[in-house]
C-alpha cells in the first residue's frame, strides 16, 4: 500500500504528500476494516500511475454492510480532502483522456487494444445514488440505447449486453458508469438492453423468459454476440474481453462471493457471452424456472449437452466483484431439481422456439440503453408456496 501511494504522490510537493500519504492511510484502514469479511475481501485496485481512486463530494458513500457512522464520516471528511487537493484529479472513466488514435482499418483485438488499465479500481463501488443523467452528462459521445462505436476504426465486434433487471436501479446505474469505458477502451461496436418483467409487482420472476424475449430485440439491432450480464457483477479487470467469442464463454467464472472458485462444470451465471447463432442453436434459456434459481445451471446443462466446450477466462483477469444485495427465498427447490435432472432433454422444445411464453409490451429508448418491458404470462399454481 505504502509503495503504490508513494507512485502516485511522488509528483506532488512536500506540503501535499504529507497530507496525501495520512489521507490514504485513512482511508485505507477504514476501508479495510468493512471489506475485509465481505464479497470485496479481495479486490485487487488498478496502478495508481494510471489513475487515482474515483472521488465525489457530491456522491454519498455506501458501503455494503452495516457499518459506524462516525468512522464513516472520517472516511467521507478524507475523501473530500483529497478532491479539494489541486494536483489530485477525480479519475472519472471517461472517454476524454484514456484512447489513444489509431490508424484505422480494423480495430485490434479487445485483449491486445493500447489502453487497457489491467486491474480496475473497485472503490468506485461504494457510490450511492449515482443518478443516470450523471452517467449521461459523462458519456455525450453514447446514441440513444447507449450504442457506441470507434471512430477511428472498425470494431470486429458488435455486442448487445443484455442485463435483466429487478428493483435494484443504483446497481444498473452504477453497472452502466462502470463497463461503458471499458467496452470504449476494448474498442467495441455495443449497446445495452435492460429487460425487465411487466407490472410483476409481487409476483415471481421468470429471468429466463425475459433474457429470450431480450434476445429477440437483440436480433433486430444485427447484432454479431450477447452477453447476458447479471446487474450486480463488475469485472476486477479489463483484459477480460466483452467481445464475440467463437463459443459459448462463461466471463463471470471467478466471482468473490464464490472465494473466486469454480464450483462445478455447469455453472455459467453471472456474465455469459454467446454468439447469436449458438444461441440459438442452443435453444436458448429454459421458460420453466420461476423466482430465483435455475435457469442458469440448465443454460449450463444444455450447453454441455450439445457438445459445446464452456470458454473461460483466464483466473486471474477474469474476476468479479459481485455487490452485496438481500437474497429472496428459492422457490419450490424440489420443482428446481426435477428440471435440471431432465435439463438436457427439454432442450428441443422449452426455450427461444415456444411462442407465447412472452410478450414484449414496452420498449423504452434511453440516452443509456433499451430498456425492455416484458409480460412473462401466469406463474403456475405448483411454484406459488402453499400456505398452511
Amino acid at each position: 500500500m505504502l509503495r503504490e501511494c508513494y507512485c502516485v504522490c511522488r509528483n506532488f510537493s512536500p506540503k501535499h504528500l504529507v497530507f496525501l500519504v495520512i489521507a490514504f492511510s485513512t482511508v485505507y484502514l477504514v476501508l479495510l476494516k468493512y471489506t475485509a469479511s465481505s464479497e470485496l475481501s479481495h479486490v485487487k485496485t488498478a496502478s495508481p500511475l494510471r489513475h487515482e481512486i474515483k472521488a465525489n463530494a457530491a456522491r454519498p458513500l455506501h458501503v455494503l454492510y452495516e457499518s459506524d457512522p462516525k468512522e464513516l464520516e472520517i472516511a467521507r471528511q478524507t475523501l473530500n480532502f483529497l478532491n479539494n487537493v489541486g494536483d489530485v484529479v477525480e479519475a472519472k472513466q471517461t472517454l476524454k483522456t484514456t484512447l489513444t488514435t489509431l490508424p484505422g482499418g480494423d480495430c485490434p483485438d479487445p485483449d491486445s487494444v493500447p489502453d487497457l488499465w489491467g486491474s480496475l479500481p473497485q472503490a468506485v463501488l461504494l457510490i450511492e445514488n449515482l443518478q443516470e443523467a450523471d452517467v449521461s452528462s459523462v458519456h455525450p459521445e453514447l446514441k440513444p440505447g447507449g450504442e457506441w462505436s470507434p471512430s477511428d476504426c472498425k470494431a470486429r465486434h458488435k455486442v448487445a449486453i443484455i442485463i435483466p433487471f429487478r428493483d435494484r436501479q443504483s446497481h444498473l446505474t452504477r453497472l452502466l458508469d462502470f463497463l461503458i469505458p471499458v467496452l470504449q477502451r476494448q474498442r467495441l461496436d455495443f449497446r445495452f438492453i435492460v429487460t425487465e418483467q411487466f407490472q410483476y409487482g409481487n409476483d415471481l420472476f421468470n429471468k429466463g423468459r425475459i433474457m429470450n424475449a431480450a434476445f429477440r430485440f437483440a436480433e433486430t439491432l444485427n447484432v454479431d454476440c450477447v452477453i447476458f450480464h447479471d446487474v450486480d457483477m463488475f469485472p476486477q479487470d479489463d483484459r477480460n474481453p466483452y467481445s464475440c467469442p467463437p463459443g459459448p464463454r462463461h466471463m463471470g467464472a471467478f466471482v468473490s462471493n464464490l472465494g473466486y472458485q469454480l464450483w462445478y462444470k455447469e455453472i455459467v451465471g453471472g456474465v455469459l457471452a454467446v454468439s447469436m447463432e449458438d444461441y440459438r442453436l442452443i435453444n436458448g434459456y429454459s421458460n420453466m424456472y420461476w423466482a430465483w434459481g435455475g435457469e442458469d445451471d440448465d443454460m449450463g446443462k444444455r450447453i454441455l449437452s450439445l457438445n459445446y466446450t464452456i470458454e473461460r477466462p483466464d483466473p486471474e483477469t477474469g474476476r468479479y466483484s459481485m455487490l452485496k444485495h438481500v437474497k429472496r427465498k428459492r422457490t419450490a427447490p424440489k420443482l428446481i431439481y426435477k428440471l435440471l435432472e431432465i435439463a438436457e432433454k427439454r432442450v428441443a422444445y422449452d426455450g427461444l422456439n415456444e411462442t407465447g411464453k412472452w410478450t414484449i409490451r414496452k420498449i423504452s429508448i434511453r440516452p443509456l440503453y433499451y430498456h425492455l418491458y416484458v409480460d412473462v404470462g401466469s406463474v403456475p399454481d405448483e411454484w406459488r408456496e402453499k400456505k398452511s
